[in-house]
Order: C-alpha cells, then structure tokens, then sequence
C-alpha cells in the first residue's frame, strides 16, 4: 500500500527504496494493463515524477532510474517521455548547467533521420536549444547532421534553420548572418527538386541580405544560378530580386556574373506570360552581367567560420567554394585548367556546367571558347536534359562572336543538338536559314544538315530537299561537290535512302565531265560503290550502265575512285543470272592496264585493288603484255621447234611474269606493285602444310621444288641467281629483298640463305631488309642463324655500337629482337645487347636527341619480347639484367626514359620486386629509389602484382625520413590513377579493394607502437591522393600540382571526393564499410586537421541508405567543431 512506499521512501536505505520503487513501476504497468491508457493520470506515475526532484539524492536517482526503466520497457511512450523532459528543460540555468549531459537527447530528437519525433516537439526543443546559453557547439553541431535527402526530412532541416535566421536576425549576428544565406539557398535548390514551396526561404534571404557582408555574393550568385535552372516561373521574380540585389551590392567575379547569364538566357529564349514581371528585370539583369569586363579585387578566399563549418556538411557549398577559389587563382591558363577538366568524369563536368557556360559566355579568346563549347557539348550528349540550356547559350554566343574560325566551330556543333525533340525545331530552323543565305553558307548548311542526320534521322527529308534544290538551282562544281559529299555520306551511313538518291548520281555523273567535275564524279563512284555494298543496287548491272562512260575517263581522281570500287568487288553480291567470271576477267583487265598507265595515283591504286583479287582468279591474257615478254618469248620458241604447232594458252600465271612486272613498271609505283606480290605470298603461304619446312638432308639450294607458278619461288630465285653488282638490277633486286623481308604469320620456305651475304652490300637499305628476312628465319634455318650470328659479333664495344647503329637500318635487329631471343643463345646475344644499350644511354646522357629515339626503340622491342613466351630463358634473363643494370647508373624517371618503365611491366613480378625493393640494395641513392616508386606504383595500381600493398608499403617505410621522396611518390600515384581514369578498361574493382586495404591498413597502424605511428599522416595523404583521383576532382585545381604540395587542398577535396565516388553505383557495395572506417578514425590520435576530413566525409555520407540504420553509432561520437 501507499503507506509502506511512502515510508520506504523516506528510510534512507537503498534498498528499501529500491524497492519501493519497483513496487510504484508494477503498479503502473497493472493499471495499465486493466485500467488507464494514459499514463499521465495514473498516481503512481505522478508520485514518481515528483520524486526526481526529491532532495534525498537515493529517491531522486531512483526516481529517474525507473522513468528511465519504463520507457525502455514500452510502459512510456518515448515521444510522450521526450516531450515531458523537455518541459522540464524549459529553466535556462537547468539548460545551461546540463549540455553536455544532454547532448544525446537533444541530437536524438533533431538528427533522427527516420522522422518519429512529432513537430511540436522538434520545434520547441529547437527553440529551447538556440535560445540557451553555452549551446553553441551543440547547435552547430545538430546543423551539421541535418538529413535532407528525402522531402520530409529536407523540409524539416528548412524548418530549424529558418528558426534560427529568424533568431541570429534580432541578434544582428553579421557573420552567423552571413553563413545561413548560401546554406539557405543550397536547401532551396533541394526543396525544388522535391517540389516543394520555396518562398519562405526567398523571403528570408532578402531580410538577411540587411545583415550580411558582401564577400557572400559569388557562391550565393551560382548557387541561385542553380535555382533559375529548375525553378517553376510562379518563383521566378522572387529569384531575380536576390540576384538583383548581388550583383548592385556586392562584389562578384565577372565569370560568376555571366554564369547568371547563363541561367537567365533560357527563360528570355522561352518568354511566357507566367513570369513577364520577371522577365523585365531578366532582361535588365542580363545587360548588367554581361556589360561587366572588370575583376573585382578580393582572391576568393571566404573566412567566414560558420560558412566553413556549414561547409563540411554541405556539398553545394563545399563544391562552389572550392570552384571559384579555381576562377580567382586563374590567370593565363585557363586552357590549361579546360583541358584537365574536358578529360574529368562526367558527373563532375556536370557539376561544373553553370560556370562552364559563365566562361563561355564572357571569353573573347578562340581556343577558350571552342574548348568550354567542346565540354559543353561532351555533357549534353551524357545528359540530354542539358542540351537545350547548351543550344539557348550557343545561338547567343554566335551572334556575339567575331572570330571566323570559332563562328565555324560553333555552327559545326549546332547539328549535335538535334537528338533532343526540343532541340530539333530550333536546329532546323537555325539549318534553314543558313541554307537561305547564299551561296557559300548553303553549302555550308548541308554538310550540317548531314551532320544532324547523324544524330536525328527525321532530318534526312530536309537534307534531301536542300539536295534536290541545290542540284536543280546551282550548276557549279562547289554545287556539285557538297551535294556529291553529302550524298556519299548517307549512302554509306544510311543505304535505305540510296534508291531515292540514284537519280541525283546519275546527274552528277553525266554533267560533271570536265577536269573541276572531276571531284564529284569520283565521289558519285564512291556513292555507287557504297550501295552496292549493301545491295541497294547491283555492281554487275550497275558497271554495264556505267562502262562505256568509265572506259573514256581519263581523271585521275575519278580512276581513283573507280579503280577502289573494282577493289570492292569481290566482296559485293552478285545474282545468279550475272556472267560472274566474264565480269570478274573484264574487272581485272582493265585495273591490270591502270598499273602501266603514265598516272602513278591510278597505277597505284589499281595495284590497291589488285590486292583483293586471288591470283588464280586473273586469267594470263589479263596481264600487259610487257609482263608476258619472258613467255612470248618462249612461246615464239616452242612454236618454232613444233613446226608451227599452235601453243595452248596456259592456265595459270608463271612466277617469271612477276618479275617482267617489276621490271617493267614505273618506278614510282615500284613498292605498290611489291605490295600485290606480298598479298600474293601471304595467300600462298596460308595453303601450305608444316611438312614444307622439313629437310633432314639440309636446306635445300633453291626453290625449284616449288611450283612454276609461286611468287615465292620467282622472287627466290632472282635473288639467288641476278648478278648482285650490276646497277641495273639492284632496284629490283631491293625490292625483291623488300618483299620477302615483310612478316608473315607463317615463315617462308626453306632455302640456303647465303645469298644474302651478297645482297647486303647493294646498299644500306638492301642490308636491312637482308637482315631483317635472316632474322625472321633464324629459327628453322641454319644458314640464316649463322648469318645473324655473324654480323652479331660485329658488335664488339660500345664506340663499335655507335659506330653501327648510327646507320639507323641496323635497328632492324631489335625489331625482331624477339626471334633473336628464341633462335640465338644468350652467349651470341650478350654484346649486341649490351653495347647498343649503353650507346644509347650515353648519348642520352650527353643531350643527344637522336638517341631518344634510338632507347625508346630499343625498350619497345624488350615489351615485345617479354610478351613473347616462346623466347630462350637464358635471354630473357640477359634482358632482365640490363634492365636491372641501367636502373643503377641513371634517374630513368626522366622523360628521356619514359619507355624503359614499358619493359619493365612485363618481366615476371619476382623479378621486378627483387629490382625494386629497398631492402636489397647496398646503397639507396635518390635515383634508384625514384625508379623504384614509379615501377611499383605502376604495377600496384594497374592490378599486375598479387601483393600490391605490400609493394608500396616497403616504399612508405623507406621514404618515411625523406619528404622529397614522399611528394615524388605522391605525385605518381597521381600521374597513374590520370592515367587510369582515362582509360575505359580500368578495373574498378581493384580500385575498391585497393581503398579497403589502404583503410586496413591505417587500423593496423593506429594500434602499432609510436615509432609505426610516424607514418600513419603520410598513409593517410596517401589514400586522400588515391581517392581524390579517382574521384577526379582534382581536374578543378588550377594547378594539378598543387594535390601533391598542398595538405590544407588534400583535406580540403578529400571529403567531396569520396562523397562523389560514392555516389557511383559501382562503389555502392562498400559504403557501409567505408562509413564505419570514417567513423572509427574520429576517436583515433590522427592530427585533427585528418579527423576533421574524416568527419566531413561521413557528413557528406548521411544521405546514404546505410546512415539511416547505423546514425545512432555516428552521433554518439561527438562532434569536433
């Protein structure tokens, strides 16, 4: 009963109390089970109640301990309890003297993410906390974790922080002022985007504009830049008043005043009666802006506190600040920072559109100009819902340019708009009125025309009107030839509307038939050809249509074009009732009399297309009869000896006549003709069988036990058997020599190649081709092996080297270095190696040009050997050691020995670890340690080592006393992720795990002994580097350089760049684990400058999924303000 409780209570002894108490909480719950629902009317409760503020400190604690017991058990509503503590709270000397006790209670209710606790009571427990004493920190620090990732929880945050503006308002706090109108407006851009009403926030951002200072212009100006791009125009006015105010009052810089521009050119492009009142001050908005040419004085730099602190959790912000710290720090190489930013990841050069366009708009210089319209352009086919805010800009930009060759690079990117539907109106009409300006911009108009075809097919019946119009209107060759290109253009890229086109060729052909039609015509033949392709219409028909034209045609460009469709053929369709042989006879006929024909371009590219015909396809009768005199010749004596008997007509092609051929050809269109011959030998060599190159009674001594008809064995056989010393076979002889020098997939027959000994000494080139076919067969024949092998040993000091190798056609050993290493033993090999490397290092190393050359060639055949698994063992050793040898004689991170970093990401991983590793050599020096970073940051981050942390761990260890070593090695890894940015097969899973172990690994270090704790700030400058890069945000720097030199930068991009990375769908799998890294590496005894970049980055994190489930362990670690 009450009695006992009552008298247990004032005993004084806990455990009576205690127990006391335990009967009141059992009470309470059974009259909550039976009785009352409420449990504010029940007695018990309210006994209590009033016992927490009992003066005996046992019932007092007791008291609370059971409050506490029954909303842990479900007895007490936690919202109820909440509300009811609050009340409690309302004494400002109560509040004052428990801040810290309360911290969790107050973030508890503020920062919930899940949205439980009712308005009234958020409202008011606001308002208790702003109003207090000493509740500073507490406050930011609620500010800094409110959520508005979803509508209800961004109108909330709204909701407190325009709570507070109205508090800091009757303060006249300037600076708090200050601070909350870039936050406010950044919370408008996302109240828009959940479409919500804004205009509260507008509101109170004029009022605070009463109380701010002026330096808050620039990011309020791009942030309300943001807000004009998705803004309904039932806000617009009050939008334009902020501005209006900014750009009278404040100073900003003049690329931020035109990026408002920008913003504004699209609503002026669409006028609607909805905002005709804001269109006025648009217009007057818009003359201001852009009238401005002057920089205003500051540098950017914002001191603001609270702005730096709201800037830690807010990514608009933290973005912009950064962005126009870039603008300020630009001077002269604006280029320069476009050209990194165009090579970004797209959803950062999103980011940076606004300020794009204010660049665009306001710069007179050309290359700028094309380079921000070239990015522009990048983001709007990423994202079409950009394009027409692009298109509005660039058809003001073309009415403001003066430059000819930037008009002409604008107008050639207006065609690429046209994929959107809102787009392709405005695209048209800007096509057609160029098209309806005369003659130069006419034919201008359709190659754009063709270019919007490309991206819109519904464009083809504008550019099939203009063609018909031009070809009907215009009778020149500049007609003639823009219609001929265009139509060229869609026969190839879109043969459905080749039929229709067919009449428009056959005018072209028939009225362009003196020497300025010449262009035309050939582009018409290139047209033809291309239908056929696609069977649109058929070679065979086509060619009976065309030939008696064709056959008196005597332009050179028009053959040319003729003698590549003749090259086509063969891969063309033909109809059962087409005479197939006939045609294909009468096809090579006419190309075989193209190549004596005094026009070397027609020779040749008859020769060309000679190539795609099969020699056993070209009857004998095809052939000049020049390249038959060996046979005619023989004839003439066959018909003599049989008395007049009639010779049959052979059916294949001799060997012999290959030679009339290159004897009796041009000698310009010589190479041309060896070139057939080569595709002839490839065709020969595919049909024969493995058992051709075994001849256990030794190499045979010719190649007459080849068929009379091989090209091989004609060309074999002349230079076996041509007098080498007579001038006048030395031309053919070389080309002969040029013929068998090039690489097949299959080897050439075996021969006895001695004859090479001889041919060598024709000239220096025949010497390389010699060479090089010695090389190629060293394998499988003795004779070449040894002729190799003897002009090897030539090699016999470095100044002997020089001596040699400064006839550049002695290269021709390292192109096929990688035959060498499989044919010639590492003894044979060694000096070659040797004193052709160290040549050619110590002429780099007295500033000789040439010999850069010379290394990286040399370097370049060490990649194709060691991708080669065939080679000798004992070789690719003697490779691997003069790689390791070079690294200790010279810094191979100049950018004379770029190549040499190539060859050594293809030795084994045990031998490049073994080069490389610190811990083996005797002496480190400053140069080998350079080496050493920039090999295994390569092999680290490229994913080709299976221990890829432990190899850039042994550098950390080995730099950790050295910050010159340190810096080289950031400024690697940074060079490498560019690199690996860049390329679209960059494994970014390595990347991930890369980042996981980095993260480890700093835990394992926090837990080590001080002396291991040294390094923990340089892994951690690492890992910002690391993901700085790959986020790419780095690109916003004015000066690249400045991640690697600069710790307040790394700190500063270090949080927006894994919020950017995260926001990838790809990184999604790890966010969990990286939050809770972040989390942890608050409470740890990294420098606070690092645990403030953690702690920001997992701010910037709270709109993730993951921070709903896990916020209550991220918040009972306290804030660092």
């Amino acid at each position: 009963n009450m009695d006992e409780i009552d008298y247990k209570l004032r005993s004084q002894n806990p455990t009576l109390i205690s127990h006391a108490i335990s009967k009141l909480i059992e009470a309470i719950r059974k009259k909550l089970e039976t009785e009352e629902k409420d449990i504010s009317k029940i007695s018990e409760f309210k006994l209590l109640s009033t016992k927490c503020n009992s003066d005996d400190s046992i019932v007092s604690t007791s008291a609370c301990q059971a409050l506490f017991v029954l909303g842990e058990t479900g007895l007490w509503d936690v919202k109820s309890a909440l509300a009811t503590f609050m009340a409690c709270l309302a004494s400002s000397n109560v509040m004052g003297q428990s801040v810290k006790l309360l911290r969790p209670v107050f973030v508890h209710i503020l920062c919930n993410p899940t949205m439980d606790m009712c308005e009234s009571c958020k409202r008011e427990t606001w308002q208790l906390l702003i109003t207090s004493s000493n509740t500073t920190d507490l406050r930011t620090e609620i500010l800094l974790w409110l959520c508005t990732n979803r509508t209800d929880t961004c109108i909330d945050a709204n909701c407190r922080i325009l709570e507070l503006a109205d508090m800091m308002l009757l303060k006249r706090d300037t600076e708090f002022c200050t601070a909350l109108i870039p936050l406010i407006a950044s919370l408008t851009i996302q109240l828009l985007e959940y479409g919500h009403e804004p205009t509260q926030n507008f509101c109170m951002i004029l009022d605070l504009f009463e109380c701010c200072y002026n330096y808050i212009g620039n990011i309020t100006l791009v942030l309300m830049a943001e807000i004009i791009l998705i803004c309904p125009a039932a806000y617009l006015f009050n939008v334009l008043q902020i501005c209006a105010v900014i750009v009278n009052k404040m100073p900003c810089h003049v690329t931020i005043l035109n990026t408002l521009a920008a913003s504004l050119l699209k609503w002026l492009a669409y006028p609607s009666l909805l905002c005709a009142d804001a269109l006025v001050t648009a217009k007057e908005l818009l003359i201001k802006t852009m009238s401005q040419k002057e920089m205003d004085n500051s540098n950017g730099i914002i001191s603001n506190k609270m702005l730096l602190i709201f800037s830690y959790s807010n990514r608009y912000i933290q973005f912009y600040m950064e962005l126009i710290l870039s603008l300020y720090s630009l001077k002269n190489n604006t280029l320069s920072w476009l050209e990194n930013l165009s090579l970004a990841p797209i959803d950062l050069r999103y980011m940076c559109k606004l300020v794009l366009c204010g660049i665009f708009l306001h710069s007179d210089e050309p290359l700028v100009v094309q380079k921000v319209c070239h990015i522009l352009v990048q983001i709007a086919r990423e994202i079409n819902s950009f394009a027409s805010h692009v298109l509005s800009l660039l058809l003001h930009k073309l009415t403001k340019i003066h430059d000819s060759s930037t008009l002409k690079y604008l107008l050639l990117t207006i065609p690429e708009f046209a994929m959107t539907k809102e787009n392709l109106p405005i695209v048209i009409h800007t096509l057609d009125t160029l098209l309806n300006s005369g003659k130069p911009l006419k034919y201008f108009a359709i190659q754009l025309y063709i270019k919007a075809l490309e991206k819109e097919p519904r464009c083809y019946r504008f550019i099939s009107t203009a063609l018909m119009d031009a070809m009907e209107k215009d009778r020149n060759w500049h007609s003639d030839v823009t219609c001929a290109q265009a139509i060229k253009c869609i026969c190839e890229s879109w043969p459905e509307h080749g039929e229709e086109l067919v009449p428009l060729l056959s005018q072209i052909l028939n009225r362009c038939v003196d020497l300025n039609g010449g262009a035309a015509s050939a582009l018409a033949l290139d047209s033809i050809s291309a239908l056929c392709k696609f069977t649109v219409i058929g070679v065979y028909s086509t060619w009976q249509v065309l030939a008696p034209k064709m056959r008196k045609e005597k332009r050179t460009v028009v053959l040319e074009s003729l003698c590549e469709l003749f090259g086509n053929i063969p891969s063309y369709s033909f109809r059962a009732s087409d005479d197939y042989n006939r045609f294909i006879s009468e096809v090579v006929t006419i190309l075989w009399s193209y190549t004596i024909c005094d026009d070397i371009r027609v020779a040749k590219a008859a020769f060309k297309a000679l190539k795609t015909y099969q020699v056993d396809r070209i009857p004998l009768t095809a052939l000049p009869l020049d390249f038959q005199s060996d046979i005619m010749i023989k004839q003439a004596s066959e018909k003599a000896s049989s008395e007049g008997n009639k010779s049959e007509v052979m059916q294949y092609i001799p060997g012999t006549c290959w030679i009339q051929m290159l004897k009796n050809v041009n000698k310009s269109v010589l190479s041309a003709a060896g070139d057939l011959l080569i595709s002839y030998i490839k065709d020969e060599l595919n049909g024969f069988r493995s058992q051709i190159y075994t001849w256990p009674q030794g190499e045979p001594q010719n190649y007459k036990y080849l068929p009379e008809r091989s090209v091989i064995r004609a060309i074999g056989e002349h230079l076996r058997r041509s007098d080498k010393l007579d001038p006048n076979n030395q031309t053919i002889l070389v080309e002969c020599l040029r013929i068998f020098a090039h690489k097949h997939k299959k080897p050439l027959p075996n021969i006895k190649w001695d004859f090479l000994e001889k041919t060598m000494h024709i000239s220096k080139e025949a010497q390389e081709y010699s060479l090089s076919i010695a090389s190629h067969h060293c394998q499988i024949s003795l004779s070449a092996k040894l002729l190799i092998e003897s002009f090897l040993s030539m090699y016999t000091s470095i100044s002997e080297a020089g001596r040699l190798l400064l006839d550049e056609k002695h290269l021709v050993l390292y192109s096929n270095l990688q035959e060498l290493c499989q044919a010639i033993q590492p003894n044979n090999l060694r000096k070659f190696i040797e004193t052709s490397l160290h040549y050619a290092i110590d002429q780099i190393l007295m500033n000789n040009e040439k010999s850069i050359y010379l290394f990286n060639h040399i370097m370049s055949s060490y990649v194709t050997a060691f991708k080669n698994n065939s080679i000798q063992i004992g070789n690719r050793t003697l490779l691997t050691t003069m790689l390791e040898e070079i690294s200790q004689k010279v810094d191979l991170t100049s950018k004379h020995f770029e190549k040499y970093f190539a060859a050594m990401m293809e030795l084994l991983t045990k031998d490049v670890e073994r080069m490389t590793s610190p811990y083996t050599w005797w002496v480190v020096t400053p140069e080998k340690l350079k080496t050493a970073i920039a090999i295994r940051v390569q092999a680290a981050f490229r994913g080709d080592t299976g221990m890829p942390f432990t190899w850039l761990n042994d550098l950390i260890n080995t730099t950790e006393f050295n910050p010159e070593m340190q810096k080289y090695l950031l400024e690697s890894i940074q060079k490498v992720q560019a690199e690996l940015r860049s390329e679209k097969s960059c494994d970014l899973e390595i990347q991930k795990d890369w980042i996981l172990d980095f993260m480890r690994h700093i835990d394992a270090l926090i837990v080590e002994t001080e002396h291991k704790k040294n390094n923990i700030t340089f892994y951690c400058d690492i890992l910002f580097v690391l993901i700085i890069c790959l986020s790419g945000i780095e690109c916003l720097l004015p000066q690249k350089e400045l991640l690697v030199t600069s710790q307040d930068i790394r700190i500063r991009l270090f949080p927006q760049a894994i919020s950017m990375l995260i926001d990838r769908q790809i990184w999604k799998s790890i966010t969990r684990q990286i939050m809770k890294w972040l989390n942890h590496m608050r409470s740890t005894s990294v420098p606070d400058v690092y645990i403030l970049a953690f702690q920001s980055a997992l701010i910037l994190l709270r709109h993730e999924e993951d921070y709903n489930s896990e916020w209550k362990n991220y918040l009972s670690v306290k804030t660092h303000i």
